[in-house]
């Protein structure tokens, strides 16, 4: 006489064993922890980028020539809106390009710093955004570049500056 209990008894264990690992799955998949070091990395490959960025808009195209940042500050002085968006279109487009998928969202605000050659006194800085909002997130990172102006600058205040762009960039 074949008794069919223990076939159930085996039925029952196998789909309780698989219940247990789906749950396990999911429970350890829905929860993950972030440490610091975690966070940084990401923190370092924005400032990477953003430090990419700005150099590759402050590197002349061919020798001889000036860079695409030295030409925005130069042919649009930052007192005239034009500056904003020349150079958001290249900076956004640097920043939020991605190779295999759609894009990025990254935001920035960008500062201009130089000094008055006759007070001393650092000039309140010159900025702008890539969207017009201010900056509203916490983890935002800061990357500087400085462009030396010569004296074929419209704007007699920038004519034979250094000037410091800094950039600060956040991920929405």
């Amino acid at each position: 006489m074949v008794n069919e209990n223990a076939q159930l008894y085996t039925i029952e264990g196998i789909s309780a064993s698989i219940l247990m690992l789906v749950t396990t799955f999911l429970v350890i998949s829905s929860s993950s922890i972030v440490t610091p070091q975690e966070t940084h990395i990401t923190d370092m490959q924005l400032e990477q980028l953003g430090h990419d960025a700005l150099l590759v808009l402050n590197t002349p195209l061919e020798n001889g020539t000036s860079s695409i940042l030295y030409q925005c500050i130069r042919d649009d002085p930052p007192s005239h809106p034009g500056l904003n968006a020349a150079f958001n279109a290249n900076f956004t487009q640097l920043l939020n390009t991605r190779i295999f998928s759609g894009n990025d969202t990254l935001h920035f605000k960008v500062q201009l710093y130089y000094r008055d050659q006759s007070s001393g006194e650092i000039k309140p800085p010159i900025d702008f955004t890539s969207d017009g909002v201010g900056y509203f997130r916490e983890n935002a990172v800061k990357v500087t570049q400085w462009v030396k102006m010569g004296s074929d600058v419209s704007d007699s205040d920038l004519q034979d500056k250094i000037i410091l762009v800094e950039a600060l960039i956040w991920r929405s």
